[in-house]
């Protein structure tokens, strides 16, 4: 029973799909809500303090950039290229991951930062309530994850992109070709003169 191979052009698609979701899915969710913060102090009311993803995690906006970025370039990146995109992903796809990870196992510490800068003191005690999007990071992350790990098995077998090596190489023996032809004939025509030919008649 013969098998039927996919296209590597379906793995190319897959991998800049995977990527781009999990950049854009990262970069959108840096920007929403992770931790909203109702502090305790004293008698004195506080307002209601909101962190955002970029405050609680501030690796994430920046991995999913990287991340984006080598997706794209992934698919028109030569073989020793696409390995190192492929760890690049895998990286940005586990900090991206993890930034979310640690937010859920330790929610206070993440927004320390941003209750100290509310309240002017260093005080963490209040409720904290974590939202879904630090699920969302770890989503994202393990979106990267998978094409990364999808280009290191596959990426092996695209074939480059040489047009633009072609044409280079087509372009040179013209050009050469062109240029020797010039030299000859204005060899050519001094010898003429010196022979008191006309060599333009």
């Amino acid at each position: 029973m013969s098998t039927v191979k996919k296209p590597r052009s379906n793995y190319k698609r897959r991998v800049m799909l995977l990527g781009l979701l999990g950049a854009l899915v990262a970069l959108g969710i840096s920007t929403r809500t992770w931790i909203t913060v109702q502090p305790a102090v004293g008698t004195v009311k506080i307002p209601l303090i909101e962190v955002a993803g970029s405050d609680a995690a501030t690796a994430v906006a920046a991995l999913a950039v990287v991340a984006l970025a080598g997706s794209l370039a992934a698919m028109i990146a030569g073989k020793i290229a696409r390995w190192i995109i492929a760890v690049i992903l895998l990286l940005a796809g586990g900090g991206i991951a993890g930034s979310g990870i640690v937010v859920l196992s330790d929610p206070v510490a993440a927004a320390a930062t941003k209750v100290g800068e509310a309240t002017g003191l260093n005080a963490s005690d209040g409720v904290y309530h974590v939202g879904i999007w630090p699920w969302f990071s770890i989503l994202a992350g393990l979106l990267l994850v998978a094409a990364a790990l999808l280009l290191a098995i596959t990426g092996r077998h695209w074939k480059s992109s040489r047009k633009y090596t072609r044409d280079a190489a087509a372009g040179a023996p013209a050009s050469g070709g062109q240029a020797s032809e010039g030299r000859i004939d204005e060899i050519t025509g001094w010898d003429s003169l010196s022979r008191g030919d006309d060599p333009t008649g």
